[in-house]
Protein backbone atom coordinates (compact mmCIF):
# COMPACT_ATOMS: atom_id res chain seq x y z
CA UNK A 1 0.00 0.00 0.00
CA UNK A 2 1.19 3.47 -0.99
CA UNK A 3 1.48 5.98 1.78
CA UNK A 4 2.72 9.76 1.29
CA UNK A 5 6.34 10.37 2.20
CA UNK A 6 7.56 14.16 3.51
CA UNK A 7 10.77 15.05 1.35
CA UNK A 8 13.32 17.46 2.62
CA UNK A 9 14.89 19.47 0.49
CA UNK A 10 17.13 18.25 -1.96
CA UNK A 11 20.56 19.54 -1.80
CA UNK A 12 20.76 20.06 -5.32
CA UNK A 13 18.00 22.16 -5.66
CA UNK A 14 18.93 25.13 -5.58
CA UNK A 15 22.19 24.40 -8.41
CA UNK A 16 19.24 23.06 -10.30
CA UNK A 17 16.98 25.70 -9.96
CA UNK A 18 20.21 27.85 -11.15
CA UNK A 19 21.18 25.90 -13.76
CA UNK A 20 18.01 26.49 -15.53
CA UNK A 21 17.33 29.52 -15.85
CA UNK A 22 21.48 29.92 -16.76
CA UNK A 23 20.56 27.57 -20.03
CA UNK A 24 16.89 28.05 -20.34
CA UNK A 25 15.87 31.37 -19.13
CA UNK A 26 13.00 29.15 -16.89
CA UNK A 27 12.56 30.63 -13.65
CA UNK A 28 9.32 28.96 -11.02
CA UNK A 29 7.14 29.54 -8.82
CA UNK A 30 6.84 27.66 -5.33
CA UNK A 31 4.65 24.76 -6.51
CA UNK A 32 6.66 24.11 -9.82
CA UNK A 33 10.13 24.16 -6.92
CA UNK A 34 8.30 21.90 -4.74
CA UNK A 35 7.53 19.53 -7.96
CA UNK A 36 11.05 19.81 -9.03
CA UNK A 37 12.28 19.07 -5.34
CA UNK A 38 10.05 16.20 -5.21
CA UNK A 39 11.46 14.88 -8.89
CA UNK A 40 15.03 15.30 -7.29
CA UNK A 41 14.70 12.90 -4.04
CA UNK A 42 13.27 10.43 -6.61
CA UNK A 43 16.19 10.25 -8.84
CA UNK A 44 14.24 11.47 -11.88
CA UNK A 45 15.84 14.12 -14.49
CA UNK A 46 14.28 16.94 -14.20
CA UNK A 47 16.84 19.08 -16.50
CA UNK A 48 14.70 16.98 -18.90
CA UNK A 49 11.18 17.68 -17.68
CA UNK A 50 11.03 20.44 -15.60
CA UNK A 51 9.53 23.58 -17.68
CA UNK A 52 7.43 26.47 -16.54
CA UNK A 53 4.61 26.18 -19.01
CA UNK A 54 3.40 22.88 -16.52
CA UNK A 55 2.00 23.75 -13.48
CA UNK A 56 3.42 22.43 -10.26
CA UNK A 57 0.46 19.71 -10.14
CA UNK A 58 1.23 18.75 -13.65
CA UNK A 59 5.08 18.90 -13.54
CA UNK A 60 4.54 16.37 -10.36
CA UNK A 61 2.53 13.90 -12.31
CA UNK A 62 5.28 13.85 -15.02
CA UNK A 63 7.86 13.38 -12.05
CA UNK A 64 5.73 10.77 -10.61
CA UNK A 65 5.57 8.43 -13.39
CA UNK A 66 9.00 9.55 -14.41
CA UNK A 67 10.41 8.26 -11.03
CA UNK A 68 8.06 4.54 -11.77
CA UNK A 69 9.51 4.28 -15.13
CA UNK A 70 6.25 4.38 -16.92
CA UNK A 71 6.33 6.39 -20.72
CA UNK A 72 5.79 9.99 -19.69
CA UNK A 73 5.32 11.51 -23.17
CA UNK A 74 1.48 10.82 -22.45
CA UNK A 75 1.58 13.37 -20.03
CA UNK A 76 3.96 16.09 -21.74
CA UNK A 77 1.24 18.39 -23.13
CA UNK A 78 1.71 21.53 -21.78
CA UNK A 79 -2.54 22.18 -22.04
CA UNK A 80 -3.42 19.28 -20.54
CA UNK A 81 -4.43 19.81 -17.16
CA UNK A 82 -2.91 18.23 -13.66
CA UNK A 83 -5.83 16.31 -13.06
CA UNK A 84 -6.30 14.57 -17.07
CA UNK A 85 -2.51 14.22 -16.14
CA UNK A 86 -2.97 12.24 -12.48
CA UNK A 87 -5.56 10.08 -14.69
CA UNK A 88 -3.31 8.91 -17.43
CA UNK A 89 -0.40 8.33 -14.94
CA UNK A 90 -2.65 6.19 -12.82
CA UNK A 91 -4.05 4.12 -16.60
CA UNK A 92 0.08 3.50 -16.83
CA UNK A 93 0.11 2.63 -13.21
CA UNK A 94 -2.33 0.26 -13.76
CA UNK A 95 -0.71 -1.41 -17.45
CA UNK A 96 -3.42 0.04 -19.46
CA UNK A 97 -3.10 1.40 -22.92
CA UNK A 98 -4.29 4.79 -22.30
CA UNK A 99 -3.71 5.90 -25.98
CA UNK A 100 -7.86 6.34 -26.54
CA UNK A 101 -7.96 7.71 -22.87
CA UNK A 102 -5.23 10.72 -23.82
CA UNK A 103 -7.77 12.14 -26.18
CA UNK A 104 -7.25 16.26 -25.47
CA UNK A 105 -11.26 16.71 -26.09
CA UNK A 106 -12.47 14.04 -23.34
CA UNK A 107 -13.86 15.84 -20.49
CA UNK A 108 -11.96 15.18 -17.05
CA UNK A 109 -15.48 13.53 -15.79
CA UNK A 110 -15.65 11.08 -18.85
CA UNK A 111 -11.64 10.14 -18.43
CA UNK A 112 -12.01 9.16 -15.08
CA UNK A 113 -15.05 6.67 -15.52
CA UNK A 114 -13.31 5.29 -18.46
CA UNK A 115 -10.11 4.86 -16.52
CA UNK A 116 -11.94 3.07 -13.74
CA UNK A 117 -13.89 0.93 -16.10
CA UNK A 118 -10.52 -0.37 -18.21
CA UNK A 119 -9.12 -0.75 -14.31
CA UNK A 120 -11.63 -3.14 -14.68
CA UNK A 121 -11.08 -5.12 -16.93
CA UNK A 122 -14.10 -3.77 -19.91
CA UNK A 123 -12.92 -3.21 -23.22
CA UNK A 124 -14.68 -0.11 -23.28
CA UNK A 125 -13.81 0.39 -27.12
CA UNK A 126 -16.92 -2.75 -27.39
CA UNK A 127 -19.51 -0.34 -25.62
CA UNK A 128 -20.76 2.61 -27.90
CA UNK A 129 -22.28 3.72 -24.61
CA UNK A 130 -18.68 4.51 -23.43
CA UNK A 131 -18.93 7.52 -26.16
CA UNK A 132 -22.09 9.29 -24.85
CA UNK A 133 -21.99 11.56 -21.65
CA UNK A 134 -21.22 10.85 -18.41
CA UNK A 135 -24.57 9.88 -17.57
CA UNK A 136 -24.38 6.93 -20.43
CA UNK A 137 -21.19 6.15 -19.32
CA UNK A 138 -21.73 5.51 -15.30
CA UNK A 139 -25.30 3.68 -16.13
CA UNK A 140 -23.30 1.13 -18.56
CA UNK A 141 -20.48 0.88 -16.18
CA UNK A 142 -22.87 -0.13 -13.27
CA UNK A 143 -24.23 -2.53 -15.50
CA UNK A 144 -21.21 -4.29 -16.51
CA UNK A 145 -20.01 -4.61 -12.65
CA UNK A 146 -23.55 -5.66 -12.10
CA UNK A 147 -24.40 -3.09 -10.03
CA UNK A 148 -27.40 -2.06 -11.35
CA UNK A 149 -29.23 -5.32 -10.39
CA UNK A 150 -27.18 -6.82 -7.63
CA UNK A 151 -29.87 -6.92 -4.51
CA UNK A 152 -27.37 -5.13 -1.62
CA UNK A 153 -27.94 -7.02 1.28
CA UNK A 154 -27.57 -3.80 4.13
CA UNK A 155 -27.42 0.06 3.87
CA UNK A 156 -25.42 2.71 6.24
CA UNK A 157 -24.14 6.34 6.58
CA UNK A 158 -21.05 6.85 6.50
CA UNK A 159 -19.67 10.82 7.57
CA UNK A 160 -16.72 12.65 6.50
CA UNK A 161 -14.78 14.85 8.20
CA UNK A 162 -11.77 16.93 6.66
CA UNK A 163 -9.48 19.29 8.27
CA UNK A 164 -11.02 23.04 7.64
CA UNK A 165 -12.46 21.43 4.39
CA UNK A 166 -16.06 20.13 4.66
CA UNK A 167 -18.59 17.68 6.32
CA UNK A 168 -20.18 15.43 3.74
CA UNK A 169 -22.26 12.02 4.60
CA UNK A 170 -23.15 9.24 1.58
CA UNK A 171 -25.00 6.84 1.74
CA UNK A 172 -23.20 3.63 0.72
CA UNK A 173 -25.08 0.37 0.01
CA UNK A 174 -22.48 -3.01 0.82
CA UNK A 175 -22.26 -6.85 0.97
CA UNK A 176 -21.08 -7.25 4.03
CA UNK A 177 -19.56 -5.28 7.13
CA UNK A 178 -15.61 -6.10 6.55
CA UNK A 179 -16.18 -5.25 2.96
CA UNK A 180 -17.18 -1.57 4.51
CA UNK A 181 -14.67 -1.79 7.02
CA UNK A 182 -11.23 -3.16 4.73
CA UNK A 183 -12.60 0.27 2.26
CA UNK A 184 -13.04 2.45 5.27
CA UNK A 185 -9.81 1.55 6.46
CA UNK A 186 -7.92 1.78 3.15
CA UNK A 187 -9.44 5.59 2.52
CA UNK A 188 -8.68 6.63 5.94
CA UNK A 189 -4.86 4.94 5.35
CA UNK A 190 -4.29 6.94 2.15
CA UNK A 191 -5.81 10.06 3.53
CA UNK A 192 -7.37 10.87 0.45
CA UNK A 193 -8.96 14.04 0.40
CA UNK A 194 -11.22 14.48 -2.14
CA UNK A 195 -14.89 13.27 -1.48
CA UNK A 196 -15.11 12.44 -5.26
CA UNK A 197 -11.14 10.21 -4.53
CA UNK A 198 -13.36 8.77 -1.43
CA UNK A 199 -16.13 7.97 -3.97
CA UNK A 200 -13.86 6.57 -6.44
CA UNK A 201 -12.06 4.44 -4.05
CA UNK A 202 -15.43 3.08 -3.01
CA UNK A 203 -16.76 2.26 -6.34
CA UNK A 204 -13.45 0.31 -6.70
CA UNK A 205 -14.01 -1.77 -3.86
CA UNK A 206 -17.43 -2.83 -5.25
CA UNK A 207 -19.45 -0.35 -2.55
CA UNK A 208 -21.82 1.69 -4.50
CA UNK A 209 -22.61 5.23 -3.27
CA UNK A 210 -26.38 6.32 -3.55
CA UNK A 211 -26.57 9.49 -2.39
CA UNK A 212 -24.48 12.32 -1.04
CA UNK A 213 -25.34 15.68 0.76
CA UNK A 214 -24.28 19.24 0.54
CA UNK A 215 -20.72 19.91 1.75
CA UNK A 216 -20.29 21.99 5.15
CA UNK A 217 -17.36 23.73 6.59
CA UNK A 218 -15.94 22.18 9.57
CA UNK A 219 -12.79 21.52 11.40
CA UNK A 220 -10.57 19.08 13.26
CA UNK A 221 -9.31 16.08 11.93
CA UNK A 222 -10.14 13.90 9.16
CA UNK A 223 -11.85 10.79 10.13
CA UNK A 224 -14.91 7.94 9.27
CA UNK A 225 -17.62 6.96 11.29
CA UNK A 226 -20.53 4.83 10.73
CA UNK A 227 -24.10 6.76 11.59
CA UNK A 228 -25.99 3.99 11.76
CA UNK A 229 -26.77 0.40 10.29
Amino acid sequence: MKRRTAYGESPNLGDVLNQLKKEKGFTFNTNQCGAINYGLCNNVDVLRYADPAYSGAHMMEIFKAASEGLDVHWLMDPEMSAAKARELRLGLEAGLDIEILADPELPITNLQWLRRAMTKGIDITAHPEFKGGITTIIKKYNQLCNKDNKQKSSRCTLRIMKVQEELCEMVVEYDDPGQLEQAIDLINDQKLDKVQRIKDKLYEMDILVSGKRAMVPVEKETYFEVLDH
